[in-house]
């Protein structure tokens, strides 16, 4: 006994269950105090609105609209009219009337007379209505008079508005000076209940679904008795006069009183809508909370979220069967709960701290528990337990202190964890070969030493590094760890854990073998014409880099150019591929063809200062003006005249050479290209040319690009061209240049050559 209370007492002690607690009280609170019924019925509104049923037609009301009074010419029908209504009603085979209104005594003592003779006529078929007083909640006091109600039924009319009029609930039965009667909506559905039992109505029954005969057209006889035949009939003044219009919820109208009891009885005829309450729900948000208490976590925001969700879902599917729970205080549960568990969380993260560096530990980074889209990088230094134990205990902070310094030199802000000889740390570095670069230029500058305490301290280092940012973190630094081991086994400065190491590998020996490929011909460059549609005459190419392997085959250029750009050998590409084209060039006007040339220049390289020297130097070693080369620039970081590309691009132009914006119309190549970029040339993209002759608003889109193109007096070459049609209706468009497999495809300078040699054979013109 003794034992188990000590396991209760410590199960009360921890902070977690007493979160739960308070969480679970507080939603306690909320539902008995029913503070919530307003935010209930609104989302009950909410899911009603999203699915509309319709009434099931056994029942038909007759309503004393504004054409009646109209036609009576009166603000009110008298008993008179209700005798001549029922007595239609009743020989057109109504199955029972109900009166959805009070009646009260009036000086018509004829009109009484008549009345009382048709309700004795149809006894107990006919049912009146009796209105709620001032004196009880569920009590009618406005009974009709007893005159009538010895020869008929009374039904009580009586709706209880919710906060805010956002819902109305009706009851099964009410008190009333004769005892006990049924609601009018309980009567026509048969049902018997408690006075103090209310229910919600199904408000997705919709209103306008109802079957509805005019009362001066059942008075007159202008309607057909099939309507009413073996139906149910519900009389009620329906007319604005009658000031009994309200808001139906989740249908966004307005309708008559009658409505209100009318969709009761629909609900009633499935049966009493079973309300579940606030507690069944609470019950299930504790059950959860309480499965993840073994784990340290409560209720995080992922399962918080599900539950939200749920509690989404499953109130509406609950609604489709009649059953109704209020999920608000179960929801403020799991809200008490996850706002506190997480600053729980927070609280015992910000405790996780190694004790011996003063660094957070790698323990605080394992329970996170958030997918990262950054490099993970671990570090190793090989003799740091040796360090440790050989200086007083001060040594390990300042130690950390200033290996930590030494990573943020070149990647700040990081937080560094430590466990043991292990420094760890998410780097904002993105690219792999980049951070490797960073890795080895920390290993230059530790292996100098580190001065601790006035002594010098020779330190070694490995590093592992994780790139696999779809797993969860404690994976994440397993892998980075035992990456940092093994690169201490095989003497590497840096390894990295990939799971997909194979082609990993073969991307990096695709790399290595690039310059190798440039010099020996696998890497060449091909040549595709441009047409200039007013002189009919080819004049100029694009370069475009080809790469054809011995044992792979053609390698995509998009493949091996990323890898370039990625590894920042993208330089060596285009040096190769400008001095080709400038060759080229040269060749081709020293047999009288005086083409421009064109190239693409990689973002990358708009950055790199040295651009303009190195084209500089190949156009004069070659003997070619420089505004034979176009430069092809697919996109820009910045725009504005201050960036660096900018003033690239300005330097460019200023010594001669001419700018193309290639793939205009798509990314960033806007309006604001021909704003500011010195181009003298715009490329529309090829995916909007190739769909312009089926697809009207690519055509328009291709027009306004030339227009506005040539309003700033710029050159319009639109690539794609793959077919008569285009080219003719480019033509029509009044476009500069055309570039496509039409004309055709990149091909090797000697086929080149040929095809300005011979125009007819592109059989165009």
């Amino acid at each position: 006994m003794a034992e188990l209370w000590a396991q209760l007492r410590k199960f009360a002690k921890n902070q977690r269950v007493r979160i739960v607690l308070w969480a679970a009280l507080t939603g306690v609170i909320v539902g008995v105090t029913t503070v919530s019924s307003p935010l209930e019925d609104v989302l009950s509104n909410l899911r009603w609105s999203l699915h509309e049923e319709k009434a099931s037609g056994h029942l038909v009301i007759v309503e004393q609209d504004s054409q009646t009074l109209d036609a009576l010419g009166t603000v009110d029908v008298n008993r008179s009219n209700d005798a001549d209504v029922l007595a239609s009603l009743f020989d057109a085979g109504a199955s029972r009337v109900f009166f959805a209104r009070a009646f009260v005594t009036t000086n018509d003592q004829a009109g009484d007379e008549k009345f009382i003779r048709e309700l004795k006529s149809h006894p107990g078929r006919v049912y009146l209505g009796a209105k709620p007083g001032e004196s009880a909640p569920n009590y009618t006091a406005r009974i009709p008079p007893k005159r009538y109600y010895q020869y008929a039924r009374v039904v009580s009319l009586l709706a209880h508005s919710n906060a805010f009029n956002l819902s109305v609930t009706l009851p099964l039965a009410s008190d009333s000076p004769l005892g006990k009667i049924p609601s009018i909506s309980a009567e026509i559905a048969g049902k018997d209940g408690p006075l103090d039992q209310f229910y919600t109505p199904d408000y997705s029954i919709g209103v306008k679904t109802f079957r509805t005969v005019s009362y001066i057209d059942v008075l007159r006889g202008k309607f057909d008795p099939a309507a009413v035949k073996g139906a149910t009939v519900m009389i009620a003044p329906t007319a604005l006069s009658y000031n009994n219009i309200h808001s139906v919820p989740g249908q966004g109208l307005a309708a008559a009183e009658v409505y209100f009891h009318a969709i009761g009885a629909e609900t009633l005829a499935h049966g009493i809508p079973l309300q579940l309450g606030w507690l069944p729900p609470i019950v299930v948000v504790l059950i959860v909370i309480g499965t993840g208490l073994g784990r340290g976590r409560a209720l995080d925001v992922y399962r918080f979220t599900g539950l939200v969700l749920v509690f989404v879902a499953v109130p509406f599917l609950l609604d489709m069967v009649r059953v109704s729970v209020e999920i608000i205080p179960s929801l403020v549960v799991a809200l008490v709960a996850v706002i506190r568990m997480r600053n729980l969380d927070r609280v015992e993260v910000a405790g996780e701290t190694n004790a011996g560096s003063g660094l957070p530990s790698v323990q605080a980074l394992r329970n996170s528990e958030v997918l990262s889209p950054k490099i993970l990088v671990a570090l190793k230094i090989r003799n740091y337990g040796a360090i440790i134990g050989s200086f007083a205990e001060h040594v390990e902070t300042e130690l950390a202190s200033e290996i930590v310094r030494r990573v943020r030199i070149s990647d700040e802000p990081v937080t560094v964890y430590h466990e043991g000889g292990m420094f760890i740390w998410l780097s904002n570095i993105r690219s792999t070969f980049d951070l490797c670069e960073n890795l080895e230029g920390l290993h230059r500058i530790v292996q100098n030493g580190i001065q601790v305490g006035g002594l010098d301290i020779d330190l070694s280092f490995n590093c592992g590094i994780d790139s696999e940012f779809d797993r969860p973190m404690a994976s994440r630094i397993a892998s980075a760890m035992q990456a940092a081991e093994e690169a201490v086994r095989n003497d590497e400065l840096v390894y990295q854990h990939d799971s997909r190491r194979q082609e990993a590998q073969w991307e990096i020996s695709l790399l290595t073998s690039l310059d190798r490929a440039i010099d020996n011909g696998e890497v060449w460059v091909a040549y595709q014409p441009k047409l200039d549609l007013k002189t009919n005459r080819i004049c100029g190419a694009e370069a475009l880099v080809r790469w054809t392997h011995p044992e792979r085959g053609p390698i995509s250029p998009e493949k091996f150019i990323r890898i370039a750009e990625e590894f920042h050998r993208i330089e060596r590409i285009t040096r190769f591929v400008i001095n080709d084209a400038v060759r080229t060039a040269v060749e081709l006007q020293r047999m009288g063809h005086n083409l421009t040339i064109s190239v693409n220049i990689s973002a990358q390289l708009l950055r790199n200062p040295g651009l303009p020297g190195m084209i500089a130097d190949i156009l004069a070693e070659h003997g070619l003006p420089p505004d034979r080369l176009i430069l092809e620039i697919t996109e820009t970081d910045r725009l504005d005249r201050s960036s660096r590309t900018y003033q690239m691009l300005q330097r460019l132009v200023r010594s001669g050479l001419r700018l193309s914006i290639d793939d205009f119309g798509t990314g960033n190549a806007t309006i604001d290209y021909l704003r500011y970029l010195p181009a003298s040339e715009v490329k529309i993209d090829k995916s909007f040319v190739s769909s312009m002759e089926a697809n009207k608003e690519d055509l328009l889109l291709v027009q306004s690009i030339i227009d506005m193109a040539h309003s700033l007096d710029r050159t319009v070459v639109a690539e794609g061209v793959e077919t008569a049609k285009a080219l003719e209706m480019l033509r029509g468009l009044r476009c500069d240049v055309i570039q496509g497999y039409f004309l055709s495809r990149p091909v090797p300078f000697r086929e080149l050559v040929e095809q300005i040699a011979q125009p007819k054979v592109l059989k165009i013109g």
